[in-house]
């Protein structure tokens, strides 16, 4: 697997439900993608791997936003 499959599958996701939870996401791309996508925090919270990340931000449409308050993208 690689960066962009997940990107990819984020995308998808995205425009199917018009939203992408963080906490609903991390567990999926571990599970699907494997454990080379997720990292764990300095909080102990699994994340999404930065690299990740910053190619969704590069790809993704400029009308999708992150929401710091619930940690989703719209």
């Amino acid at each position: 697997m690689k960066i962009k499959n997940v990107v990819d599958y984020m995308l998808e996701e995205l425009d199917k439900n018009g939203v992408l939870h963080q906490k609903d996401l991390v567990n999926i791309i571990k599970e699907k993608f494997g454990e080379q996508f997720v990292f764990t925090n300095s909080h102990g919270t699994l994340s999404i791997d930065r690299k990740v990340i910053r190619e969704f931000n590069k790809v993704k449409s400029k009308d999708i936003l992150w929401n710091k308050e619930t940690y989703c993208w719209r």
